[in-house]
């Protein structure tokens, strides 16, 4: 694996796996959660400015060897670095307006996770490996809109925004089929 393929890698298995080990880990973690989301957010970033600088590319096979894969070229490479260079004042500010008795750990943790799946789908090469990472990007932005669901207001946002990214999810998968088709 070549220097910027692991960079690729990092950039997207960090975030990922950290978010997944804070919504595993819940309320034990909420203690600890934000210095570690922002810390990852700025190693993250770190690895976005290598991956844009350097334009790697990574590809193999997913399940049943259905080829996935992520570049970093002109676009993607602008895209990367908006998506690291938010995500750190964004965790910074929750971690000041999220209550103390708050799930903290969750947040953080549906955060990191959103972030990944934006940095996968901005660098996705194939179309698997885009509706995968949309898909979850999806589930995230609808947990995270909804985040405080006790509320009734902040409930209904994360409805609406969920019905609507359904809604346009229903011209993406038409795309998609067709594309397939073609």
């Amino acid at each position: 694996m070549s220097a910027m393929a692991a960079v690729l890698v990092g950039l997207v298995v960090l975030p990922s796996v950290t978010g997944a080990v804070l919504l595993g880990t819940g309320r034990p973690a909420d203690r600890w959660a934000f210095p570690l989301g922002i810390g990852v957010a700025v190693v993250t970033l770190g690895l976005a400015v290598a991956a844009a600088v350097g334009r790697g590319e990574l590809s193999g096979g997913f399940l049943a060897g259905i080829p996935a894969g992520l570049r970093v070229d002109g676009l993607s490479a602008v895209l990367v670095l908006t998506v690291a260079a938010v995500l750190p004042p964004v965790l910074v500010f929750a971690a000041g307006d999220l209550p103390r008795d708050g799930t903290r750990a969750r947040f953080v943790g549906l955060m990191l996770l959103f972030a990944a799946a934006m940095l996968v789908t901005v660098t996705a090469t194939t179309l698997l490996t885009l509706l995968m990472a949309w898909e979850v990007m999806g589930a995230t932005s609808y947990a995270l809109i909804g985040f405080r669901w006790h509320e009734t207001r902040r409930a209904t946002s994360g409805a609406v925004a969920f019905l609507t990214t359904r809604a346009a999810d229903l011209g993406l998968y038409v795309a998609a089929g067709a594309a397939l088709a073609g």
